[in-house]
């Protein structure tokens, strides 16, 4: 048998101590005389205290009394810290700024002036240099088969085509010939 239908809910509000005022002392009246809303607050109050937590313990207790002061004063430092931030940055740009306009103006006279043509330096040969001695150039040379530059007679022209046919290759031409 359950409680009474019209204090049903409001048995369950007396027994998680939730009842204030002229309704918790007209409900306190109901329940001493009726039998049924006696066992419905009992077996409310005994489901309650399965899912109570257990007393909190000494340290937690001692943890739970400075958490507001203790998170206070760090959300304090963390906003000193980042106004410190700001402030630097603020600063920096500030020194950057009075930089810019001291050496500003002389740094564009030096990109308007106008600048000297300097001739390219000339590049020495390879004789002319002091580093290489005539027999050791001579040497180099006759290893790389090189010849002086001059007009051998051939009759090739510079726009002459130079394309090469079958019948230029006499099949004595050794391709792991070196030149």
């Amino acid at each position: 048998m359950g409680a009474c239908v019209e204090y049903e809910e409001q048995a369950s509000l007396h027994a998680a101590e939730a009842l204030e005022g002229e309704e918790a002392a007209r409900f306190q009246a109901h329940l001493e005389s009726c039998a049924a809303c006696q066992a419905e607050v009992a077996s409310a109050r005994e489901v309650l205290g399965l899912v109570a937590l257990p007393p909190q313990t000494p340290v937690e207790v001692r943890a739970q009394e400075g958490l507001g002061a203790r998170t206070l004063a760090a959300w304090r430092r963390e906003q000193t810290r980042r106004g410190m931030g700001r402030r630097a940055l603020g600063s920096l740009a500030a020194v950057a700024a009075v930089v810019a306009l001291m050496l500003g103006p002389s740094a564009l006279e030096r990109l308007k002036a106008p600048r000297p043509v300097t001739a390219p330096a000339s590049v020495p040969s390879a004789s002319a240099r002091d580093d290489v001695d005539a027999e050791t150039l001579a040497a180099f040379e006759a290893w790389a088969g090189l010849d002086p530059l001059e007009d051998d007679g051939s009759g090739y022209g510079v726009d002459e085509d130079l394309s090469w046919d079958d019948s230029d290759l006499d099949g004595d031409f050794d391709l792991g010939e070196t030149l």
